[in-house]
């Protein structure tokens, strides 16, 4: 009788100690998050994760220090990977975007989409393709007839391998009946820096990567990756004004959880995401940010239709293309 007893009480010690988690959602947080940044430091994505981190560690928002981990390899597999190799608390986010419809249609994808929760869509980011501006092409028309000459010839440097950014370029191309190569690198940072060193005749980099090198002269703009022309590049034209015309798929970025993490816990990192988006901070952001448009979205309803919808949509256009 005694082992019994002893056997019980043991059973319900594990059973009281297994609610204490419920506690911990209370005081979430009491120690430091990390941020897993799903791409190379340099990149407009890398900045955007800084800036989140150093937004969310305020007093009025997580309030305690939020550590930004760059995990840019593998098309999402290596950040995925690594963000369900730790506890669903919380204590772990992930940096998300619509790349990742990409990624996870990919069969080295190592996840699946239901391990991961889409809890929060910050904003979205514009796009570019550019050249060096000692490079012959004045134009993206110079680039399309160039590749048109010579199918395959003409490498453009963007991101990884089902990312947007891989998507952006086959589809203007294609768009104009041309074929290129694309270079895939872990972030647009990288692509921008070989246009800069000559390495790759055209790259693919945000509206705010290329514009400082467009003001000095050594970078020239081709075609803004948008339905309308940007205010920091009035004269470059969009794909719709040289006659392409195909359904733009914008980047967006936002913040992915384990499946699993306990709803009051989610609720804090909503509510410290809402105040991010209305600080002095995220404001000061956009001003310096060209390439960058506010779109928050927090309700999962929504969040999960539309990026299901992604998930299919850019399955449909890699099997199209060859990727898969």
């Amino acid at each position: 009788m005694k082992r019994i007893a002893a056997a019980f009480a043991a059973c319900l010690a594990a059973t009281i100690a297994g609610s204490l988690p419920a506690g911990a959602q209370e005081d979430y947080p009491s120690q430091p998050v990390e941020l897993v940044c799903s791409t190379s430091p340099g990149s407009t994505a890398a900045q955007w994760c800084q800036l989140m981190a150093q937004v969310l560690a305020q007093e009025d928002k997580l309030g305690v220090p939020v550590n930004v981990t760059y995990k840019g390899a593998g098309s999402g597999n290596e950040a995925a990977v690594y963000t369900t190799g730790r506890e669903a608390d919380g204590y772990t986010i992930l940096h998300a975007n619509a790349s990742w419809s990409g990624y996870m249609n990919l069969p080295t994808f190592e996840r699946k989409p239901e391990d991961f929760e889409f809890l929060a869509r910050i904003e979205k980011f514009i796009y570019a393709l550019g050249t060096h501006a000692d490079n012959p092409y004045q134009s993206f028309e110079d680039v399309v007839a160039a590749a048109k000459e010579a199918p395959g010839s003409i490498a453009v440097a963007g991101n990884k391998i089902g990312s947007i950014h891989h998507k952006h370029i086959l589809s203007v191309f294609k768009a104009a009946g041309a074929e290129v190569v694309h270079i895939p690198y872990e972030g647009s940072g990288d692509a921008v820096r070989d246009v800069l060193g000559q390495h790759v005749p055209v790259g693919l980099g945000s509206i705010g990567q290329f514009q400082s090198h467009v003001q000095a002269g050594t970078v020239r703009p081709l075609v803004v990756l948008n339905e309308a022309r940007v205010a920091a590049m009035p004269d470059v034209p969009t794909p719709a004004e040289l006659g392409y015309t195909y359904p733009i798929s914008h980047q967006w970025q936002g913040i992915f959880l384990k499946s699993g993490t306990p709803e009051p816990v989610k609720a804090k990192i909503r509510d410290a995401l809402t105040k991010v988006m209305s600080s002095p901070e995220y404001a000061a952001y956009l001003e310096t940010s060209p390439h960058v448009e506010k779109n928050f979205e927090v309700d999962p309803a929504t969040l999960k239709q539309s990026f299901d919808a992604e998930l299919t949509d850019t399955r449909a256009f890699m099997e199209e293309n060859g990727l898969l």
